[in-house]
């Protein structure tokens, strides 16, 4: 049996107090979002929502999920904040290491559960460059109970598959699931920095598999758009990546551009020490 136990405890209170800051009503806060009954439960008793309607509703309040939740993080979730991390910085092995801490545990909760499975199928698909296996746990994400859900894992787990199908070669099933991906995360807007590391993921992912498709403009769109929110934001996060992918396309399409855009990721390559990227740069450069 699940334990149901909230990851998140909101403090209603302030959700009232922000509100009232914005000049909102109850009703035109839930404008759009969930119904004025849902936002009552919330400031009156502390009823969570689903994460999906609580991201809208600090957008809209321009406030941060910290302004208005007390996290109550057990072992296992910050094991799997640790993995996150891991996995987003390529550190698939040891990333592959601390799960294994959490492969004993004999009952997780539903929204833990999903976060393991994705943790699995990254490490499947880039650790171990196993895309059946990748497939597979990136579809116990997405099963029946989860289907309608539109949230974060979601849309990794839908970009996991994009991805794996994309290296796979088949073509069509990459395109569905890159689609899916993006419609997800259209209607569910990431405010604006304030999960750049994800967005800067999303962004990459997608570049990912337009460039595993040979969708060379749609690579280089992506990869602008991650070029420009990391600048943006001052993040060195994935920039050498981003210009690295940008260096492939732009060779790959025979803009003279590429060589610089090789230079400048292997430059931010060594600046941020990441020894795998530097080695695959200086095993194929991109001769001027």
């Amino acid at each position: 049996m699940k334990n149901s136990q909230p990851a998140l405890r909101i403090l209603g209170e302030r959700v009232r107090h922000y509100r009232k800051l914005k000049g909102l009503s109850q009703a035109e806060l839930a404008n759009g979002i969930c119904t004025q009954a849902t936002i009552s439960l919330i400031e009156k008793r502390n009823k969570v929502p689903s994460m999906n309607i609580l991201l809208r509703l600090i957008d809209r309040l321009g406030i941060t999920l910290e302004d208005i939740v007390v996290e109550n993080r057990t072992r296992v979730q910050r094991n799997l904040a640790e993995i996150d991390t891991l996995i987003r910085h390529g550190d698939f092995d040891q990333a592959d290491a601390k799960l294994k801490t959490i492969r004993s545990v004999k009952t997780l909760r539903v929204e833990d559960e999903r976060r393991y499975y994705y943790a699995i199928g990254m490490v499947q698909l880039f650790g171990h460059r196993n895309q059946d296996e990748a497939i597979y746990y990136f579809g116990r994400v997405l099963n029946p109970l989860a289907a309608t859900l539109k949230d974060l894992p979601a849309i990794m787990a839908t970009l996991g598959l994009g991805l794996a199908y994309a290296e796979k070669g088949t073509t069509e099933r990459a395109r569905v699931y890159i689609d899916s991906a993006l419609q997800l995360l259209q209607a569910m807007p990431l405010a604006e920095g304030r999960y750049l590391d994800v967005e800067l993921t999303i962004h990459w992912h997608v570049a990912r598999i337009y460039y595993e498709l040979k969708e060379d403009q749609l690579v280089l769109h992506h990869v602008k758009l991650g070029i420009d929110n990391a600048v943006r934001n001052d993040s060195l996060f994935l920039l050498d990546e981003f210009y690295a992918l940008r260096a492939r396309a732009l060779l790959r399409i025979g803009d003279q551009a590429a060589p610089q855009a090789y230079q400048i990721a292997l430059a931010l390559a060594r600046v941020t020490q990441s020894t795998r990227l530097i080695e695959a740069l200086e095993a194929d450069p991109i001769s001027a």
